[in-house]
């Protein structure tokens, strides 16, 4: 806050100052800044979207508004990664059940015919054929 606050009073005592300077040299001085204007290399202006931790920001054009490819993205993107996050999380989610059922097939395959058929159609009895084996 201290190098706003110093920059601030610099500016401030050139303003002041600038009006005590004489007229050839004010001239000279803003003929030079015309000069550097012209020769400078235009550029596009980059303006943020979104403040904190996002940080997105977008190429502007001439008329100051994202062009559309910007918008498109900036709608499509999230909405494509979130949704392959989603298919990512049901495919891992189809992997463990499928893991679960053929460890519960090999028990059953493995293990004796003493198994009483409640116990096949209970949800908890894969966890405790899980647990036995270990």
């Amino acid at each position: 806050m201290n190098e706003q606050r110093f920059a601030y009073l610099i500016r401030q005592a050139l303003e002041e100052s600038s009006d005590r300077l004489p007229y050839r040299v004010t001239q000279r001085l803003e003929r030079a800044r015309h000069t550097a204007l012209d020769r400078a290399p235009e550029t596009e202006v980059v303006q943020p979207l979104m403040s904190g931790r996002l940080g997105a920001v977008a190429l502007h054009g001439s008329s100051g508004r994202p062009s559309l490819r910007t918008r498109v993205l900036s709608i499509a993107l999230p909405l494509l990664i979130l949704a392959a996050g989603f298919y990512g999380i049901a495919m891992w989610s189809d992997l463990e059940d499928a893991a679960d059922t053929a460890d519960i097939d090999a028990a059953l395959v493995l293990g004796d015919d003493d198994i009483p058929v409640s116990a096949l159609a209970d949800k908890g009895f894969g966890v405790f054929l899980r647990n036995t084996r270990q």
